[in-house]
């Protein structure tokens, strides 16, 4: 039972069965050290003697060169932008001197709380059925795909509830066989906010929303949550919001996944639910809105996007497409191969009774292919039925089988034959 306080550079391995219990509200652990003692060279202020150079991982948008690095320096309890060159500071910004080191940023200290990440991650290690509740875990140096909770490889049953996870520079928490996020406040984490690799993983009641600060490439990691080779994934009752890259996203040949009740808005650079190269799920009742980015695209940006995956059904679900951006639910088949469950293609996935709403002409459902088109509209079983849509313009092509197409040519491909369409857009959240 840890009582109210700031607990500094705590880096814990459990042991099987451990629990650790915040006491009450005010319990902190921080992966940074305050720092107090400054020079002054070439019109910068200098931290000496800091030694701490962690694991780089990660490929970095233009803005953010430093993202790989995962140490962080705060100011008043928000990072600065890590620069790779030392002309390159400038108010906001710092850049590390590892070889000699030093920490140079602009900003005038004084008077000012200056803090530097230094511990990897406050939980990891093997031990199964660990406990962690009623605590912030926050500023870890932990890389880019892990976790300040749980690190790289989490063991089994860990359960992680009512806690905070925020600007650590990797991901809130990771999550291996068993594990449990629930009810959990998961934000402003540099990378993602959830990860989870293995079989029955439970992702439950968590607000996961404003992740990303760090910079990293979309394509790369970065999401309000990422799962890989999962088995028996649970996504359910989850507000996801304002993250920097897609909502929720599975990858890498997960298999059996719920996704339910989750109410996702407002993720830019990416889809609102991404399945990519697997097999076997349920996209149930989840409100999806204003997800995706300006001038995307072909079938990116969909509110729900299965991607080279098969056998997905996607049911009862409220799409909302803005008027700016964003295309509603789409089938994305490109080449990737095949993998432990067969050819990555997307087959035999069904969408059906979900609301669909398309506020901009030029918004989109539907499937498209650049590899294996033909195959993929012919043979490969993939369907669009009873779908309710309200879109901004009934005679424009809403609509994509391998290409354009209005309502009426949906009809002719064989798709929503009992859906409906009108123009009676709703009035926007």
């Amino acid at each position: 039972m840890l009582n109210p306080g700031t607990y500094r550079l705590q880096s814990v391995q459990p042991k099987n069965g451990d629990s650790f219990i915040g006491a009450q509200s005010g319990v902190i652990l921080s992966g940074a050290q305050v720092l107090s003692s400054f020079g002054q060279e070439g019109g910068l202020w200098v931290a000496y003697n800091q030694y701490q150079q962690g694991e780089t991982v990660g490929i970095c948008d233009a803005q953010h060169p430093g993202c790989a690095y995962p140490e962080d320096l705060f100011y008043d309890g928000k990072p600065l932008l890590h620069v790779t060159d030392i002309s390159q500071v400038q108010p906001g910004s710092w850049y590390f001197d590892y070889a000699n080191h030093k920490i140079y940023f602009a900003d005038d200290p004084t008077g000012h709380l200056i803090e530097t990440s230094v511990a990897r991650s406050a939980f990891y290690g093997p031990a199964a059925n660990v406990t962690i509740s009623g605590m912030c875990i926050e500023k870890y140096a932990v890389p880019s795909q892990w976790g300040a909770v749980g690190d790289q490889f989490p063991g089994p049953n860990w359960v992680i509830s009512n806690t905070e996870e925020r600007w650590n520079h990797g991901a809130g928490l990771m999550l291996g066989n068993g594990g449990q996020a629930l009810n959990n406040f998961v934000h402003h984490n540099g990378d993602k906010g959830i990860g989870g690799t293995g079989q029955n993983i439970l992702v439950q009641g968590n607000e996961i929303s404003f992740n990303n600060w760090g910079g990293f490439e979309l394509w790369w990691d970065p999401a309000g949550a990422k799962f890989g080779a999962t088995n028996g994934l649970v996504v359910r009752g989850n507000s996801v919001h304002d993250n920097l890259g897609n909502g929720l996203w599975n990858d890498s040949d997960s298999v059996n996944t719920l996704y339910e009740n989750n109410v996702i808005t407002n993720n830019i650079g990416g889809a609102g639910i991404s399945y990519e190269t697997c097999d076997g799920a349920t996209i149930r009742n989840n409100v999806l809105r204003n997800n995706s980015w300006y001038n995307v695209p072909w079938m990116w940006g969909a509110q729900i996007l299965i991607q080279n995956s098969s056998n997905v059904s996607a049911y009862g679900n409220t799409v909302d497409a803005s008027a700016a951006y964003g295309n509603g639910i789409g089938i994305i088949q490109q080449n990737r191969g095949s993998g432990p469950n067969g050819p990555r293609i997307s087959a035999n996935n069904s969408v059906y009774g979900n609301t669909i709403i398309l506020r901009s002409v030029q918004a989109l459902s539907g499937e498209v292919a650049d590899f294996d088109e033909a195959t993929m509209i012919s043979a490969q079983n993939n369907s669009f039925d009873y779908n309710s849509y309200h879109v901004a313009d009934p005679t424009a092509a809403h609509w994509m089988w391998g290409y354009y197409q209005t309502w009426d040519g949906m009809h002719q491909m064989g798709q929503e034959l009992h859906g409906s369409m009108d123009a009676n857009l709703p009035p926007s959240p």
